[in-house]
Protein backbone atom coordinates (compact mmCIF):
# COMPACT_ATOMS: atom_id res chain seq x y z
CA UNK A 1 0.00 0.00 0.00
CA UNK A 2 1.79 2.93 -1.03
CA UNK A 3 0.57 6.48 0.40
CA UNK A 4 1.10 10.01 0.49
CA UNK A 5 1.01 13.74 -1.02
CA UNK A 6 2.45 16.99 -0.05
CA UNK A 7 5.35 19.43 -0.72
CA UNK A 8 8.88 18.25 -0.55
CA UNK A 9 9.49 21.03 2.04
CA UNK A 10 7.73 18.95 4.47
CA UNK A 11 10.51 16.02 4.54
CA UNK A 12 13.09 16.30 7.53
CA UNK A 13 16.32 15.27 8.08
CA UNK A 14 16.08 14.15 11.50
CA UNK A 15 13.98 11.46 12.29
CA UNK A 16 12.70 10.67 15.98
CA UNK A 17 13.23 7.55 17.37
CA UNK A 18 10.38 8.08 19.70
CA UNK A 19 8.03 8.67 16.45
CA UNK A 20 9.08 5.73 14.87
CA UNK A 21 8.13 3.45 17.86
CA UNK A 22 4.99 4.83 19.15
CA UNK A 23 1.73 3.85 17.12
CA UNK A 24 -0.35 6.79 16.10
CA UNK A 25 -3.70 7.70 17.04
CA UNK A 26 -6.88 9.50 15.83
CA UNK A 27 -5.59 12.49 17.73
CA UNK A 28 -2.38 12.55 15.12
CA UNK A 29 -4.68 12.14 12.46
CA UNK A 30 -7.07 14.84 13.67
CA UNK A 31 -3.99 17.20 13.83
CA UNK A 32 -2.76 16.26 10.11
CA UNK A 33 -2.59 19.13 7.74
CA UNK A 34 -1.43 19.37 4.21
CA UNK A 35 0.36 22.02 2.46
CA UNK A 36 -0.43 23.45 -0.66
CA UNK A 37 -4.01 21.28 -1.57
CA UNK A 38 -6.14 22.55 -4.37
CA UNK A 39 -9.37 24.05 -4.04
CA UNK A 40 -10.77 20.50 -5.69
CA UNK A 41 -8.67 19.02 -3.01
CA UNK A 42 -9.60 20.52 -0.05
CA UNK A 43 -12.98 19.38 -0.13
CA UNK A 44 -12.14 15.45 -0.10
CA UNK A 45 -9.57 15.95 3.04
CA UNK A 46 -12.40 15.19 5.70
CA UNK A 47 -12.40 12.25 3.92
CA UNK A 48 -9.34 11.45 3.93
CA UNK A 49 -8.31 11.71 7.43
CA UNK A 50 -11.54 9.43 8.22
CA UNK A 51 -9.93 7.33 6.12
CA UNK A 52 -6.89 7.34 7.78
CA UNK A 53 -8.57 6.85 10.87
CA UNK A 54 -9.53 3.56 9.90
CA UNK A 55 -5.96 3.19 8.97
CA UNK A 56 -4.46 3.57 12.10
CA UNK A 57 -6.83 1.59 14.06
CA UNK A 58 -7.12 -1.28 11.44
CA UNK A 59 -4.97 -5.05 12.72
CA UNK A 60 -5.41 -6.61 9.37
CA UNK A 61 -3.78 -6.58 6.28
CA UNK A 62 -3.98 -2.77 5.27
CA UNK A 63 -4.41 -3.49 1.25
CA UNK A 64 -7.59 -4.94 1.98
CA UNK A 65 -9.03 -1.81 2.92
CA UNK A 66 -11.02 0.80 -0.14
CA UNK A 67 -9.16 4.57 -0.71
CA UNK A 68 -11.05 7.37 -1.15
CA UNK A 69 -10.27 8.88 -4.41
CA UNK A 70 -8.57 12.01 -3.57
CA UNK A 71 -5.19 9.74 -2.55
CA UNK A 72 -5.25 7.40 -5.76
CA UNK A 73 -2.00 7.78 -8.09
CA UNK A 74 -4.02 7.14 -11.43
CA UNK A 75 -2.04 3.75 -11.61
CA UNK A 76 -2.97 -0.04 -11.32
CA UNK A 77 -1.02 -1.68 -9.10
CA UNK A 78 -0.02 -4.42 -11.94
CA UNK A 79 1.76 -1.63 -13.95
CA UNK A 80 4.26 -1.47 -11.12
CA UNK A 81 5.64 -4.25 -12.40
CA UNK A 82 6.66 -2.95 -15.70
CA UNK A 83 9.49 -1.18 -13.72
CA UNK A 84 11.54 -4.19 -13.95
CA UNK A 85 12.23 -3.01 -17.58
CA UNK A 86 12.82 0.54 -16.77
CA UNK A 87 16.24 0.27 -18.78
CA UNK A 88 15.77 -2.29 -21.34
CA UNK A 89 19.59 -1.56 -22.37
CA UNK A 90 20.57 -3.09 -18.89
CA UNK A 91 18.47 -6.12 -19.37
CA UNK A 92 20.06 -6.82 -22.46
CA UNK A 93 23.32 -6.41 -21.64
CA UNK A 94 23.67 -9.16 -18.87
CA UNK A 95 24.27 -11.94 -21.91
CA UNK A 96 26.72 -9.93 -23.35
CA UNK A 97 29.02 -10.15 -20.16
CA UNK A 98 31.50 -13.67 -20.61
CA UNK A 99 33.10 -14.00 -17.47
CA UNK A 100 30.22 -15.04 -13.96
CA UNK A 101 31.58 -12.38 -11.79
CA UNK A 102 30.80 -10.22 -14.99
CA UNK A 103 27.30 -11.39 -15.98
CA UNK A 104 26.31 -11.10 -11.49
CA UNK A 105 27.64 -7.47 -11.68
CA UNK A 106 25.97 -7.07 -14.79
CA UNK A 107 22.58 -8.34 -13.01
CA UNK A 108 23.58 -6.28 -10.29
CA UNK A 109 23.34 -3.08 -12.56
CA UNK A 110 20.20 -4.23 -13.98
CA UNK A 111 18.86 -4.69 -10.84
CA UNK A 112 19.88 -1.14 -9.37
CA UNK A 113 18.59 0.12 -12.55
CA UNK A 114 14.26 -1.16 -11.48
CA UNK A 115 14.75 0.59 -7.76
CA UNK A 116 14.25 4.17 -8.74
CA UNK A 117 11.28 3.74 -10.81
CA UNK A 118 9.75 1.22 -8.41
CA UNK A 119 10.46 2.79 -5.68
CA UNK A 120 11.32 7.16 -6.08
CA UNK A 121 9.98 7.96 -9.67
CA UNK A 122 6.67 8.56 -8.14
CA UNK A 123 8.42 11.27 -5.70
CA UNK A 124 9.57 13.45 -7.98
CA UNK A 125 8.79 17.66 -8.71
CA UNK A 126 7.09 17.95 -5.59
CA UNK A 127 5.15 15.34 -5.62
CA UNK A 128 4.62 12.52 -2.67
CA UNK A 129 3.32 8.45 -2.83
CA UNK A 130 -0.43 7.83 -3.04
CA UNK A 131 -2.21 4.62 -3.40
CA UNK A 132 -2.26 2.28 -6.48
CA UNK A 133 -5.56 1.15 -7.63
CA UNK A 134 -6.19 -2.56 -6.20
CA UNK A 135 -6.08 -4.77 -9.56
CA UNK A 136 -8.96 -6.63 -10.53
CA UNK A 137 -9.14 -10.59 -10.24
CA UNK A 138 -7.21 -11.52 -14.24
CA UNK A 139 -6.48 -7.96 -15.21
CA UNK A 140 -3.77 -7.75 -17.56
CA UNK A 141 -1.39 -5.32 -18.94
CA UNK A 142 0.91 -5.61 -22.23
CA UNK A 143 3.68 -3.64 -23.27
CA UNK A 144 7.07 -3.24 -25.21
CA UNK A 145 9.95 -1.35 -23.67
CA UNK A 146 12.72 -1.06 -26.02
CA UNK A 147 13.61 -4.28 -27.80
CA UNK A 148 11.94 -6.07 -24.65
CA UNK A 149 8.29 -7.25 -24.53
CA UNK A 150 6.46 -7.24 -20.81
CA UNK A 151 3.63 -9.44 -19.70
CA UNK A 152 1.21 -8.73 -16.33
CA UNK A 153 -1.35 -10.56 -14.85
CA UNK A 154 -3.37 -10.80 -11.57
CA UNK A 155 -3.15 -13.78 -10.44
CA UNK A 156 -5.21 -13.98 -7.15
CA UNK A 157 -7.04 -11.71 -5.22
CA UNK A 158 -7.07 -12.76 -1.74
CA UNK A 159 -4.29 -12.16 -1.41
CA UNK A 160 -3.42 -9.94 -3.53
CA UNK A 161 -0.51 -11.19 -6.02
CA UNK A 162 0.71 -9.82 -9.42
CA UNK A 163 2.58 -11.75 -11.76
CA UNK A 164 4.99 -10.17 -14.52
CA UNK A 165 7.35 -11.46 -17.04
CA UNK A 166 9.99 -9.97 -19.36
CA UNK A 167 11.98 -11.18 -22.22
CA UNK A 168 14.31 -9.82 -24.92
CA UNK A 169 14.20 -12.73 -27.39
CA UNK A 170 16.88 -11.54 -29.30
CA UNK A 171 19.54 -11.17 -26.53
CA UNK A 172 18.21 -14.59 -24.36
CA UNK A 173 17.68 -13.25 -21.52
CA UNK A 174 13.81 -13.46 -19.42
CA UNK A 175 12.68 -12.63 -16.12
CA UNK A 176 9.29 -13.81 -13.92
CA UNK A 177 8.39 -13.20 -10.61
CA UNK A 178 5.64 -12.10 -8.78
CA UNK A 179 4.79 -10.04 -5.95
CA UNK A 180 2.40 -9.39 -3.30
CA UNK A 181 1.97 -6.92 -0.15
CA UNK A 182 1.76 -7.70 3.45
CA UNK A 183 1.36 -4.14 4.97
CA UNK A 184 0.91 -2.57 8.40
CA UNK A 185 1.12 0.04 10.93
CA UNK A 186 4.79 0.49 12.66
CA UNK A 187 4.95 3.50 14.92
CA UNK A 188 4.10 6.36 12.29
CA UNK A 189 5.36 4.45 9.30
CA UNK A 190 3.77 1.67 7.06
CA UNK A 191 5.98 -1.46 7.01
CA UNK A 192 5.81 -3.61 3.66
CA UNK A 193 6.68 -6.79 3.57
CA UNK A 194 6.41 -7.90 -0.13
CA UNK A 195 6.09 -11.62 -1.37
CA UNK A 196 7.62 -13.28 -3.56
CA UNK A 197 10.73 -13.91 -5.73
CA UNK A 198 12.19 -13.20 -9.36
CA UNK A 199 13.96 -16.03 -11.83
CA UNK A 200 16.40 -14.35 -14.09
CA UNK A 201 17.31 -16.33 -17.03
CA UNK A 202 19.71 -16.74 -19.24
CA UNK A 203 19.36 -18.67 -22.58
CA UNK A 204 23.33 -18.69 -23.55
CA UNK A 205 25.02 -19.86 -20.25
CA UNK A 206 21.13 -22.56 -19.26
CA UNK A 207 21.76 -20.00 -15.93
CA UNK A 208 19.10 -19.29 -13.97
CA UNK A 209 19.32 -16.05 -10.70
CA UNK A 210 16.83 -16.04 -8.24
CA UNK A 211 16.04 -12.87 -6.92
CA UNK A 212 14.26 -12.15 -3.02
CA UNK A 213 13.04 -8.15 -2.55
CA UNK A 214 13.44 -5.47 -0.08
CA UNK A 215 10.86 -4.61 2.99
CA UNK A 216 9.53 -0.92 2.44
CA UNK A 217 9.10 1.60 4.66
CA UNK A 218 6.59 4.12 3.75
CA UNK A 219 7.63 7.32 5.86
CA UNK A 220 5.86 10.76 6.67
CA UNK A 221 2.61 9.33 6.09
CA UNK A 222 1.05 11.82 9.01
CA UNK A 223 3.11 14.43 8.31
CA UNK A 224 1.53 14.93 4.97
CA UNK A 225 4.56 13.76 2.79
CA UNK A 226 4.93 9.85 1.88
CA UNK A 227 7.43 8.29 0.67
CA UNK A 228 9.92 5.04 0.36
CA UNK A 229 12.66 4.04 1.96
CA UNK A 230 14.25 0.63 1.86
CA UNK A 231 14.58 -1.86 4.15
CA UNK A 232 16.81 -4.82 4.96
CA UNK A 233 18.75 -6.77 2.16
CA UNK A 234 18.50 -8.50 -1.32
CA UNK A 235 19.78 -11.52 -2.08
CA UNK A 236 20.62 -12.57 -6.00
CA UNK A 237 21.69 -16.08 -5.98
CA UNK A 238 23.03 -18.14 -9.27
CA UNK A 239 23.27 -21.46 -10.26
CA UNK A 240 27.17 -20.92 -11.57
CA UNK A 241 27.73 -20.55 -8.37
CA UNK A 242 27.77 -16.83 -7.66
CA UNK A 243 26.04 -14.91 -4.94
CA UNK A 244 25.04 -10.99 -4.58
CA UNK A 245 24.12 -9.71 -1.64
CA UNK A 246 22.84 -5.74 -1.37
CA UNK A 247 21.83 -4.34 2.09
CA UNK A 248 20.09 -1.45 2.09
CA UNK A 249 21.30 1.21 5.31
CA UNK A 250 18.75 2.94 6.84
CA UNK A 251 19.25 6.79 7.39
CA UNK A 252 20.88 7.82 10.11
CA UNK A 253 18.80 9.60 13.26
CA UNK A 254 19.81 12.29 12.60
CA UNK A 255 21.39 13.98 9.40
CA UNK A 256 22.37 11.45 6.50
CA UNK A 257 20.91 10.94 3.72
CA UNK A 258 18.56 8.35 2.23
CA UNK A 259 18.83 5.01 -0.13
CA UNK A 260 22.46 4.10 0.53
CA UNK A 261 23.58 0.50 -0.17
CA UNK A 262 26.66 -1.78 0.60
CA UNK A 263 26.86 -4.91 -1.63
CA UNK A 264 29.25 -7.30 -2.42
CA UNK A 265 29.28 -9.77 -5.34
CA UNK A 266 30.83 -13.32 -5.50
CA UNK A 267 31.80 -15.97 -7.63
CA UNK A 268 32.82 -19.77 -6.30
CA UNK A 269 32.75 -18.12 -2.55
CA UNK A 270 35.32 -15.39 -3.67
CA UNK A 271 34.30 -11.57 -3.73
CA UNK A 272 34.95 -9.81 -6.72
CA UNK A 273 33.29 -6.31 -6.80
CA UNK A 274 31.77 -4.38 -3.67
CA UNK A 275 28.80 -2.16 -4.06
CA UNK A 276 28.70 1.50 -2.88
CA UNK A 277 26.37 4.98 -3.19
CA UNK A 278 22.93 5.61 -3.43
CA UNK A 279 20.35 3.56 -5.67
CA UNK A 280 17.85 6.88 -6.05
CA UNK A 281 21.12 8.44 -7.51
CA UNK A 282 24.54 7.27 -8.30
CA UNK A 283 25.89 3.81 -7.21
CA UNK A 284 29.52 2.29 -7.69
CA UNK A 285 31.77 -0.95 -7.87
CA UNK A 286 35.31 -1.60 -6.87
CA UNK A 287 37.05 -4.47 -7.58
CA UNK A 288 37.45 -6.06 -3.80
CA UNK A 289 40.66 -4.95 -1.81
CA UNK A 290 40.54 -1.75 -3.93
CA UNK A 291 38.59 1.12 -2.29
CA UNK A 292 40.93 3.62 -4.24
CA UNK A 293 39.18 3.61 -7.71
CA UNK A 294 35.31 3.20 -7.81
CA UNK A 295 33.44 2.85 -10.86
CA UNK A 296 30.08 4.07 -11.78
CA UNK A 297 27.34 0.88 -11.48
CA UNK A 298 24.09 3.03 -12.41
CA UNK A 299 23.07 6.65 -12.40
CA UNK A 300 19.37 7.12 -11.71
CA UNK A 301 19.24 10.41 -12.61
CA UNK A 302 20.86 10.52 -16.11
CA UNK A 303 19.63 7.60 -17.38
CA UNK A 304 15.85 8.20 -18.64
CA UNK A 305 12.85 5.60 -17.86
CA UNK A 306 11.44 3.34 -20.81
CA UNK A 307 8.16 4.43 -22.47
CA UNK A 308 6.00 1.64 -22.22
CA UNK A 309 4.11 1.20 -25.23
CA UNK A 310 0.97 -0.22 -25.16
CA UNK A 311 -2.23 -0.94 -27.78
CA UNK A 312 -4.65 1.80 -28.24
CA UNK A 313 -7.03 1.77 -24.90
CA UNK A 314 -9.97 1.16 -27.69
CA UNK A 315 -7.98 -2.14 -29.09
CA UNK A 316 -8.01 -4.13 -25.48
CA UNK A 317 -9.45 -6.16 -23.97
CA UNK A 318 -11.82 -5.19 -21.07
CA UNK A 319 -9.64 -6.69 -18.33
CA UNK A 320 -6.45 -4.65 -19.90
CA UNK A 321 -5.51 -1.79 -17.15
CA UNK A 322 -5.89 1.05 -18.67
CA UNK A 323 -9.43 -0.10 -20.03
CA UNK A 324 -10.55 -1.12 -16.64
CA UNK A 325 -9.32 1.81 -14.87
CA UNK A 326 -9.06 4.44 -17.69
CA UNK A 327 -12.56 6.50 -16.35
CA UNK A 328 -11.27 6.75 -13.24
CA UNK A 329 -7.80 7.38 -14.24
CA UNK A 330 -9.28 9.94 -16.74
CA UNK A 331 -11.92 11.43 -13.44
CA UNK A 332 -8.38 11.97 -11.34
CA UNK A 333 -6.73 13.95 -13.97
CA UNK A 334 -9.30 16.15 -13.99
CA UNK A 335 -9.31 16.58 -9.70
CA UNK A 336 -12.61 15.47 -10.05
CA UNK A 337 -12.86 13.20 -7.15
CA UNK A 338 -16.87 12.58 -7.02
CA UNK A 339 -16.51 11.23 -10.72
CA UNK A 340 -13.53 9.05 -9.62
CA UNK A 341 -15.44 7.33 -6.77
CA UNK A 342 -18.27 6.37 -8.61
CA UNK A 343 -16.08 5.23 -11.79
CA UNK A 344 -14.11 2.80 -8.96
CA UNK A 345 -17.57 2.06 -7.32
CA UNK A 346 -19.16 1.03 -10.76
CA UNK A 347 -15.94 -1.30 -11.07
CA UNK A 348 -16.15 -2.73 -7.71
CA UNK A 349 -19.47 -3.52 -8.31
CA UNK A 350 -19.18 -5.17 -11.21
CA UNK A 351 -16.34 -7.34 -9.74
CA UNK A 352 -18.87 -8.49 -7.13
CA UNK A 353 -21.50 -9.50 -9.55
CA UNK A 354 -18.80 -11.48 -11.56
CA UNK A 355 -17.58 -13.38 -8.40
CA UNK A 356 -21.43 -14.00 -7.87
CA UNK A 357 -21.81 -15.31 -10.91
CA UNK A 358 -19.09 -17.81 -10.93
CA UNK A 359 -20.26 -18.99 -7.58
CA UNK A 360 -23.22 -19.43 -8.93
CA UNK A 361 -22.45 -21.47 -11.98
CA UNK A 362 -19.77 -22.97 -9.26
CA UNK A 363 -16.85 -22.08 -11.08
CA UNK A 364 -13.48 -21.79 -10.05
CA UNK A 365 -11.44 -18.58 -11.90
CA UNK A 366 -7.81 -19.44 -13.27
CA UNK A 367 -5.33 -17.39 -14.65
CA UNK A 368 -4.79 -17.41 -18.22
CA UNK A 369 -1.07 -16.02 -18.82
CA UNK A 370 0.72 -17.81 -15.58
CA UNK A 371 0.83 -20.87 -14.18
CA UNK A 372 1.93 -21.44 -10.22
CA UNK A 373 4.43 -24.09 -10.08
CA UNK A 374 4.95 -25.26 -6.69
CA UNK A 375 8.12 -25.98 -4.84
CA UNK A 376 7.17 -29.27 -3.56
CA UNK A 377 6.83 -30.73 -6.78
CA UNK A 378 9.94 -29.28 -8.50
CA UNK A 379 11.76 -32.94 -8.05
CA UNK A 380 9.32 -34.27 -10.97
CA UNK A 381 9.13 -30.96 -12.83
CA UNK A 382 11.06 -29.50 -14.85
CA UNK A 383 15.21 -28.71 -14.97
CA UNK A 384 13.67 -25.19 -14.91
CA UNK A 385 11.76 -25.93 -11.72
CA UNK A 386 14.52 -28.15 -10.20
CA UNK A 387 17.24 -25.17 -10.60
CA UNK A 388 14.67 -22.45 -9.12
CA UNK A 389 13.76 -24.99 -6.27
CA UNK A 390 17.59 -25.56 -5.59
CA UNK A 391 18.48 -21.99 -5.80
CA UNK A 392 15.42 -21.18 -3.16
CA UNK A 393 17.16 -23.71 -0.49
CA UNK A 394 19.96 -22.45 -0.78
CA UNK A 395 19.41 -18.25 -0.70
CA UNK A 396 20.59 -16.73 2.41
CA UNK A 397 17.38 -14.61 3.03
CA UNK A 398 14.41 -14.68 5.68
CA UNK A 399 12.35 -12.56 3.09
CA UNK A 400 8.65 -14.06 1.96
CA UNK A 401 9.66 -16.14 -0.90
CA UNK A 402 6.41 -18.16 -1.13
CA UNK A 403 5.89 -21.90 -2.03
CA UNK A 404 6.24 -21.58 -5.25
CA UNK A 405 7.00 -19.81 -8.28
CA UNK A 406 4.75 -17.75 -10.94
CA UNK A 407 5.47 -18.92 -14.71
CA UNK A 408 4.66 -17.37 -18.16
CA UNK A 409 3.12 -19.94 -19.78
CA UNK A 410 5.50 -18.96 -22.81
CA UNK A 411 8.47 -18.44 -20.87
CA UNK A 412 11.72 -18.33 -22.89
CA UNK A 413 12.74 -21.19 -21.18
CA UNK A 414 10.27 -23.40 -22.43
CA UNK A 415 10.38 -22.79 -26.08
CA UNK A 416 14.22 -24.24 -26.40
Amino acid sequence: MVLGIGSKSNKTNVRSKSSDDEAPSATDVDQLSMKNLETSEKSQFREFKDFLKTVVSFTGDLSSLTCPAFFLNGLSLLEYGTYWGDHPSCFTAISQAQLPQERLLAICRWFISTLYGSYASRCTNGKYEKKPYNPILGETFFCNMGDSKCVCEQVCHHPPISAFYFEDEKAGVSLNGHSGQKSKFKGTSIKIEQVGRAVLYLKEFDEQYLIDFPDLLIRGVLTGGAFIELGGSCTIVGSNDTKAVIEFVPKPWFGGEYNHIKGSVYSDGKVYYNLSGRWSHQSFYNEAGDTTKKELLFDAEAEPMAERVTAPVEKQDEYESHRVWGPVTEALNEKNFKLANQEKTRIEDWQRGVRKEREERKETWGPKLFTFEKDIEAENGTEYQKKSFNLKNVIDSKHHLDAGAWTYNQSLHSRQ
